[in-house]
């Protein structure tokens, strides 16, 4: 059932077919400007794409154009920044074609920013051992190397080798990471899968024993390492979040252990079936937007009431507390790294379940600002959930129970 529901996640062929046909229209306009006649350049589809562990609505498409070398000596000799020059000559080419389209060049990509998700575009040089050379503009500007095709040689064989599990494996975390609200890189999720799968006899496991034993491997990872070496290339992808993941994981294998229904699991792991059973008014974020966690935010809630000092939701929640009623709940964002850069349009859930609820149920996601406030009314374990959305795709959230006892609480 695991693994059946693992498959339903690929990208179906008509999704693949739209970023295809835009991905192509952008190679014919660099091919025109860079190339000209009947000389074509080359367009290498890489990331999780190009690994093939990519999942249904996955919001970047990360792909290299190859340009020739003509154009590497002409920026190198460039008086200044020569990396930001060329990502901008780009990004210009392109805008020619996409005029409407919000496209950014920062950094080491160009980003062509559609409704439903990211091409992020990489110019880059093609060395004789397969290696890659590709701009990074920041910090005064200087070349770096790149494998992307040995770390994709290596998941197909991997895919090939274990008959799609490695890929199902793949799609389940890149699952769990959305639903759950955290980051995990598309390039570290693969390497420890691929590591994960060559230390076990997997075609021995159930699919429940390799689940357990994944996630059992996840959280033994080491939350201080700096960086990991990924599959293929060896290139180093770094900890930028003190190994978020690790936690998350330890978390996942209590819930696997205290587990005794395979569905109820699954939906706390993956949001499998989580539209059964929905308050009338309810929404939830999958149908709403696209989900692809890219970054970590954390909400908390300031708790206030005539007469009494201002507590914290984290402290009653970390002592097992609930609020009485007649309380001011102020939610706000108090942790976060999305780039103060992005357009961040923030969104909120508030979900009310109990008795005293009924017929004043809610549950729908509306548009807000980085605090929301709400109060006390009914008894009931409630929640609370943040969302941070740019062109219409959820980069980050979290969630925060709001324990309400009206006869017993605090």
């Amino acid at each position: 059932m695991i693994i059946e529901y693992a498959k339903s996640l690929v990208i179906p062929e008509d999704e693949y077919e739209k970023w295809l046909y835009r991905v192509e229209r952008i190679k014919n306009k660099l091919d025109g400007h860079y190339y000209g006649g009947d000389t074509k350049g080359s367009i290498v589809i890489v990331g999780s794409v190009g690994r093939l562990t990519a999942i249904t609505k996955t919001s970047d498409y990360d792909v290299l154009y190859i340009l020739p070398n003509e154009v590497l000596k002409r920026f190198n000799k460039y008086e200044g920044n020569g990396q930001s020059a060329l990502l901008q000559e780009v990004k210009n080419i392109i805008k020619e074609t996409y005029d409407k389209t919000n496209i950014r060049a920062d950094g080491q990509v160009i980003d062509i920013m559609f409704k439903d998700g990211t091409i992020e575009l990489v110019p880059s040089f093609q060395q004789q051992d397969g290696s890659f050379i590709y701009p990074d503009s920041n910090n005064g500007g200087k070349w770096k190397y790149t494998r992307p095709l040995e770390e994709i040689q290596l998941a197909k064989r991997a895919k090939n080798d274990s008959s799609d599990l490695y890929n199902c494996l793949c799609f389940l975390l890149r699952k769990w990471k959305n639903h759950k609200g955290f980051a995990f890189k598309g390039l570290l999720i693969d390497t420890l899968v691929f590591n994960y799968l060559n230390n076990v006899n997997y075609r021995d496991l159930s699919e429940i024993s390799l689940l357990s034993g994944l996630y059992n491997y996840l959280a033994k990872e080491d939350r201080e390492k700096s960086y990991w070496l990924a599959l293929g290339s060896n290139q180093q992808i770094s900890n930028d979040d003190h190994g978020k993941f690790i936690y998350k994981a330890s978390q996942a294998v209590k819930k696997i252990e205290n587990s005794d229904n395979i569905q109820t699991l699954m939906k706390m792991l993956f949001g499998y079936n989580q539209y059964n059973n929905r308050a009338p008014e309810e929404e939830f974020a999958e149908e709403k937007f696209i989900v692809d966690i890219q970054y970590n935010i954390s909400i908390d809630c300031i708790i206030t009431q005539d007469g009494y000092r201002p507590k914290k939701l984290s402290d009653y929640l970390k002592n097992k507390w609930k609020l009485k009623n007649n309380k001011t709940l102020t939610f706000s964002v108090i942790e976060s790294n999305v780039p103060k850069e992005l357009p961040v349009k923030y969104y909120w859930k508030v979900r009310n379940v109990g008795p005293e609820s009924i017929s004043r149920e809610r549950g729908g996601i509306f548009k807000g600002k980085k605090t929301q406030v709400e109060h006390s009314n009914f008894n009931g374990p409630h929640f609370v959930e943040c969302f941070a959305v740019v062109e219409n795709i959820v980069i980050a959230r979290d969630k925060i129970s709001v324990p309400i006892d009206i006869e017993n609480g605090f």
